[in-house]
């Protein structure tokens, strides 16, 4: 048993530092009236997302598509291709496409870069986007941007590219070359589990020359909202080097407006200085930011500021402290335990305590999916129990509770499970269809039902 969950451990570290699995806690696309490919003249709808666009190179390869109503095939425009790791290529394009409209940029979502895919698939995935968009659209810069799974596609990709302008990764992170010639935008939710990993990527590149920031926001495991990510537009566009916009100085005055100067009579020095380190890495060589770096730092030599950073240390190196303690506790700590050390993190109701259930949430779900994978019931019960506690809302915990009952013949208890699911937010009947673990439920009438209605 020991040497089994040894085994499991290592996927385990394995999947939450790469987070390509988990989805519970990710967006999920909604469906849609199915819209046919783009027509091969070439000639596309202005101002509305297109949601199937076949890549020239790979035909078998497609992305959703917003273009600004400004779009036009004589002239330039910056473009940033997004990775889902749902292959929620839609998805975003909705989120965001009135930034996409503010700002003119063209906009291209993938639909099959997804979680569980190969790095080869991502890649090739990537090069065909890329492709398109500088041959087809007019793209004069390219930048990728992706959440959690789809964060390390574009930070892999854009290491294989020379021409990648910059790269926004959300929610999670991979090493990258420390001699990268493309700059990095990040964003960290503060009650995101991977919040610590994203920010210890952050401090990873200070020795190097990558141009590099990243944006905390009040945010889950999710793509930032889009008065957050918004960020990433003006990262983009300072970063660039030319302007497609009429006045280049009107965009820099947009963004001073949206970020006014604090004061220290209604804030704290750390705030002022992330406002000011925030002006300094999105302007320097756009605007002067003499007067930000000269208050910057004198606030970095202050007692005060230093002892903050060492707050702050502090809270990340206990955090990661208590997440190697509970690696060793699944398998040493009953349920009882872990009912009352979750109802402890429950009454906390702190970013970092947050952050904690949903780690534990994240480890449920690798130990759990491969315990049953690997027909290792008692260890899939005992976690999906702890799953149930620390995440009651989550449906892919109903989901792999239906797989296991499933493979131990308890097709009522199995039933009950996938109703749950799909109560708590599952809406995709087809990974409910094509899981092999449910495959011996697929004629039961009541499944039949469910998936009937789940298409409807």
């Amino acid at each position: 048993m020991e040497m089994k969950f040894r085994n499991i451990f290592i996927v385990l570290l394995a999947s939450i530092v790469s987070c390509t699995t988990h989805t519970a806690k990710e967006n999920k696309v909604e469906e849609t009236q199915s819209i046919p490919i783009a027509a091969a003249k070439e000639v596309f709808e202005t101002g509305k997302v297109i949601p199937r666009v076949a890549c020239k190179s790979n035909p078998t390869i497609s992305f959703a598509l917003y273009l600004p109503f400004s779009y036009d095939t004589t002239k330039k425009f910056p473009a940033i291709i997004f990775f889902d790791p749902h292959a929620g290529g839609e998805f975003v394009m909705k989120k965001y496409q009135h930034l996409a409209e503010e700002f003119d940029f063209i906009l291209i979502g993938s639909n099959d870069s997804k979680n569980g895919i190969s790095i080869d698939q991502a890649n090739q995935i990537a090069n065909a986007l890329i492709s398109d968009a500088t041959s087809r659209f007019t793209a004069f810069d390219v930048s990728l941007a992706g959440f959690s799974g789809g964060a390390k596609v574009g930070l892999s990709a854009a290491d294989q590219h020379q021409n990648i302008l910059s790269v926004i990764y959300c929610g999670a992170a991979t090493p990258i070359s420390p001699n990268a010639k493309f700059s990095l935008l990040g964003f960290a939710g503060v009650s995101d589990m991977n919040y610590t990993d994203i920010v210890s990527f952050d401090q990873s590149l200070q020795n190097t020359k990558v141009k590099h920031y990243l944006i905390e926001w009040n945010g889950k495991h999710e793509w930032p909202d889009s008065a957050t990510f918004r960020n990433s537009f003006y990262w983009i566009d300072f970063n660039s080097g030319q302007s497609h916009g009429s006045d280049p100085g009107s965009t820099v005055s947009k963004f001073l407006h949206e970020n006014p100067e604090p004061h220290l009579s209604t804030t704290n020095a750390w705030n002022v200085y992330v406002h000011d380190t925030k002006m300094i890495s999105f302007l320097k060589g756009v605007t002067d930011v003499f007067g930000w770096e000269k208050n910057a730092d004198e606030i970095n030599k202050t007692d005060a500021f230093k002892k903050e950073m060492q707050s702050r240390a502090a809270t990340l190196q206990q955090e990661q402290a208590i997440k190697q303690e509970y690696i060793e506790d699944f398998q040493t700590k009953d349920i009882a335990w872990w009912k009352t050390e979750i109802s402890k993190l429950q009454l906390q109701n702190d970013p970092m305590h947050q952050r904690l259930l949903g780690f534990i949430s994240l480890a449920c779900y690798s130990i759990s999916g491969n315990a049953i994978q690997q027909n290792n019931f008692p260890l899939a019960e005992k976690m999906l129990a702890i799953y149930r506690l620390a995440d009651p809302k989550n449906s892919d915990q109903a989901f792999f509770e239906a797989c296991l009952f499933t493979k131990e013949g308890k097709n009522d208890d199995a039933i009950a499970s996938l109703q749950r699911a799909v109560t708590l937010g599952l809406n995709d009947p087809s990974k409910i269809s094509s899981e092999p673990s449910l495959q011996p439920l697929i004629n039961d009438p009541r499944l039949q039902e469910l998936l009937a209605k789940m298409n409807h």
